[in-house]
Order: C-alpha cells, then structure tokens, then sequence
C-alpha cells in the first residue's frame, strides 16, 4: 500500500505586531509557553510535529527550556528557522525594509554572518537542526548550500502556486506538492526541498493557478471572477491551521488522498497559539477554532491508513532511501 506521510511544522518565533513592519528589537516569547499544550493535543493522535525555532525564542532562557525540554519529547523535531530583521548582527536603524526581511536579498556574506548566528546558538543548547524554513518563505541555493554543510537535509519553506507583492518576494507559482532534491555534494544525501500544502480542489492546478492570478488583475477583478468561481466550481486551500484558507481542509485532504503524494504539510505560527497575539487568533473563540480545525483533521487521518505522521527529517530521509532505490531498479 502506497504511504503518505503528513508532517505538522509551526513558526516558532517572537510575537508581534505583524502590521508594524519588520522591527530589530521584537523580543517578546510569552506564546513559547503554550506549545506543550499544542504537542498534548498532536500527541492524542501521535502526530508528529517540526518547530521551526529561531534566535529570539532560543535567546530567552525560559522559552529555550520549553524547546529543550520539546526536543526530548519522541513526537518533536526541533528544526532551524530564521527571522534576519532581528538576528544578529542587526541593521544601523530599528526596521528593516520590506526587501530585506527576505533572507535571500541580503547580501550573501551579511545572510550567511546571521545563518551562524543561529547555528551557534543552537549548539549552546546541544541542539542540531536537519531542517529550515526561512522568515517569510525565504530560501535560495545559496543559503540551501550553507545549512547543508551544516547538517540540514530539508527545507520546508516552498509555498506552491505562490507569490507576494512585495519587493524581492519570493515566486512560487511554478511549484506544485511535489518534493525536489538537490545533489549539493556528490556521493552524498540530497537536500530535499519540502513544500507546504497548498493547492486547489480541482485540476488541473497550473490552470487554476494562472486563473487565480488573472482574476486578481483589473478587469476581471472587478467582475468578481475568483469569488464566483470559489462558490460554484472550486476553493484554494491551504493546510494552515490558523489561515482562512485552511477552513475547507478536509475538502483539499479528500482531493489529495487519491494522488498518492509523498508527503504532505501542515503549518502554522507559535503566536497563534494565545488569544490576542496576532491576527489570526484575536480571541479565545479563534484560539478554539484553531485547535477544533487541529482534532477534524487528525481525527480524519487516523481513519485513513494510508497516511502516516512524520517529522520533515523524516520524510527527507524517507525519499532519500527511495531515490536510491528507484535509481538502482
């Protein structure tokens, strides 16, 4: 029987105004204290969960105890993630611009000083990430190649049939689900590239994806294409446990199930984990909201077997194995 295995990641970072820019000294980690409730309930269903922890919440001595603490846990991976606005070493003035909150604009010599940063303080706390997602979506090769020969096999930072306004966004409008290696050192393991889940639920997607993008340019954005589609033939659907677009994930799961992917990936951010912390979860109904979304789609996949959970490790080291036994058949 074919398997697929199905990761949960979250964005495990400071708190803050999300609208306020990208600011040099956001320090607050009060959200790291609710994780091990958020593992509780992953753990009713032994599902399996990636943090993706950056410097902020590793530089505070009672989040880093709650990581650490995580790291023990047979559920967890603790994985590398990065915010460059606010890592070492910081910029001259108190926000960055928008350009330079990707990683992958900054000057490669400045992004790689701040790549170390959280190396090290990853080893000051015995920890050794394998996997990264960069702030923002942000990853390129060069960045790849840098946590590679530091012992990172995956990146989960791709959102297919995506892109952003933003100066210097990433584009991710020609990916779709599939997982991608890179040979960065011949005769050794692959990086393999680990993408979000987010898609449509009817194909083909590269059409839908030209539509959607169309329907979001005058004129046709003010003949409401994309919303009359939404309510009579399609829904764009992310697994994102906190985002509007993940309301309809059973919809997207049932469309997924029959496609025999490798994998599938589930995401969300840590802040949202405490009512009043971001935009996502205001209150304490969205708070429930997000941990009612959580039970609907574990409950679904423990009746399916073919779905495993798996941290994304795991799953990189999983394709690794099969690449190499499809390359000797």
């Amino acid at each position: 029987m074919h398997e697929t295995q199905y990761t949960i990641t979250v964005d495990t970072e400071e708190e803050w105004d999300w609208s306020s820019g990208y600011p040099t000294e956001s320090r607050s980690v009060s959200n790291i204290q609710a994780l091990p409730q958020f593992q509780e309930a992953c753990d009713k269903y032994d599902a399996k969960v990636t943090y993706f922890v950056n410097h902020t919440v590793l530089a505070d001595h009672n989040a880093a105890g709650v990581i650490k603490k995580l790291a023990s846990h047979p559920n967890v991976e603790i994985g590398f993630h990065i915010h460059p606005w606010n890592t070492p070493p910081l910029a001259d003035s108190n926000e960055v611009s928008v350009r330079e909150s990707y990683l992958h604009n900054l000057p490669q010599a400045v992004a790689i000083t701040k790549l170390n940063t959280v190396l090290e303080i990853f080893a000051e706390h015995g920890l050794s990430p394998t996997s990264f997602r960069g702030g923002r979506y942000s990853t390129c090769d060069w960045i790849q190649d840098h946590l590679y020969a530091h012992g990172c096999i995956a990146d989960a930072s791709i959102l297919p049939f995506t892109t952003w306004p933003d100066d210097g966004a990433p584009d991710f409008r020609s990916r779709d689900l599939t997982p991608r290696r890179r040979e960065i050192a011949p005769g050794k393991p692959g990086l393999w590239e680990i993408p979000l889940t987010l898609a449509f639920t009817k194909q083909p997607w590269a059409f839908w994806q030209k539509f959607y993008e169309w329907g979001a340019r005058p004129p046709l954005r003010h003949l409401r294409c994309v919303g009359i589609a939404e309510r009579l033939l399609l829904q764009r659907v992310w697994l994102n446990l906190e985002h509007p677009m993940g309301e309809s994930m059973p919809k997207l799961l049932s469309v997924l199930r029959p496609m025999q992917l490798p994998c599938i990936n589930f995401t969300m951010h840590s802040s949202s984990l405490v009512a009043g912390l971001n935009s996502y979860t205001k209150s304490e109904v969205d708070l429930g909201r997000l941990y009612q979304r959580l039970e609907t789609v574990l409950s679904l996949l423990s009746t399916w077997s073919e779905f495993t959970p798996a941290t994304v490790t795991a799953v990189a080291e999983k394709l690794e194995m099969q690449y190499h036994a499809n390359s000797r058949n």
